[in-house]
């Protein structure tokens, strides 16, 4: 079974398993809430609660198939050589800041985004260190996951155009799977964790809604494959990440939009900006930028088995 494969169903085996236990899970806790005085704050949401426990049996469960994953010692994952690590970091986080304070700049132009500080100086900073701490962890774990297990594990495998295609469309596709009304749950029961799970892949159901996004992040996934093709290693990749996603939780802070509705060029669906044409060609100017700034590096990536025969 090839690594990919492996990975697959590694991932339907943890989703099985939360949607399976996450029910009791949710009724363990809601007893423990109810029973202790002064504990009604920490009363949680069942997709709160599936979303956590999902989390954790992944890490638990990741760690025991290890041997079943085959994925190898952590340094072949795309986290060595370190030798540029700290420059391609700030090099990603720099590039985009910049395309995010570009476009920012565009919408500001036609009037679409109204520059200003929304927040007090302390709020802001507050809001600031979140969103930093918020994208260096979520950069480094989906860049590991995405681009240094899946991504790697398909270029190996089926070569280096179906990689960029199906990671990248995985990746994009992975942020729609969402849950439905909440409220359609009904009480909690056995098959509750199912029914959560089943309403999460709604967002599919309307395709014409879902594709300008579903676009969006199929570019940005492509971008952060290139940076780690070009460097072969994650840490450029990581930068970006982590920078897109500071941009978009601090935008706000600086400024606010006028409209609900961006338009075409901004995005008119969720998520907004990504779902912009505006935004695809600023994408596709952040991948030509990756291009030149590596040009001089050594391609660390190795090419697939089968190229590297031919």
């Amino acid at each position: 079974m090839k690594s990919y494969q492996r990975l697959l169903l590694f991932a339907i085996i943890v989703l099985a398993f939360t949607a399976l236990l996450s029910p009791w899970a949710a009724l363990t806790w809601d007893y423990i809430t109810t029973t202790r005085p002064g504990w009604e704050s920490y009363r949680y949401s069942f997709g709160k609660i599936f979303d956590r426990f999902f989390m954790v049996s992944g890490i638990l469960l990741f760690f025991c198939c290890r041997r079943f994953l085959g994925l190898g010692p952590v340094k072949q994952w795309g986290l060595t050589p370190r030798s540029f690590a700290w420059r391609d970091l700030g090099r990603g986080f720099g590039l985009a800041i910049t395309s995010m304070a570009g476009l920012a700049l565009i919408m500001s132009w036609l009037d679409v985004f109204d520059p200003f500080f929304r927040l007090s100086m302390a709020d802001s900073l507050k809001r600031c260190a979140s969103a930093i701490a918020a994208a260096a962890a979520a950069g480094f774990i989906e860049e590991l996951l995405f681009r240094g297990l899946i991504f790697k594990g398909l270029y190996e495998e089926l070569g280096r155009v179906r990689a960029y295609l199906f990671a990248a469309l995985f990746y994009s596709a992975i942020h729609f799977v969402k849950p439905g009304d909440p409220a359609a749950l009904g009480g909690i029961d056995a098959w509750t964790g199912i029914r959560y799970l089943a309403g999460s892949f709604q967002p599919f159901l309307d395709l014409d809604r879902l594709f300008p996004g579903l676009l969006g992040l199929f570019l940005i996934g492509a971008v952060l494959c290139y940076a780690f093709e070009r460097t072969g290693t994650l840490y450029l990749s990581i930068g970006l990440h982590a920078g897109w996603i500071f941009s978009l939780k601090t935008l706000r802070v600086f400024g606010d939009f006028r409209r609900n509705d961006l338009g075409g060029l901004f995005g008119s669906t969720d998520p907004k900006i990504v779902s912009g044409v505006v935004t695809w060609v600023g994408i596709l100017l952040v991948g030509i930028t990756v291009s030149r700034i590596t040009r001089r590096r050594a391609r660390l990536f190795p090419d697939p088995p089968a190229q590297a025969a031919a």
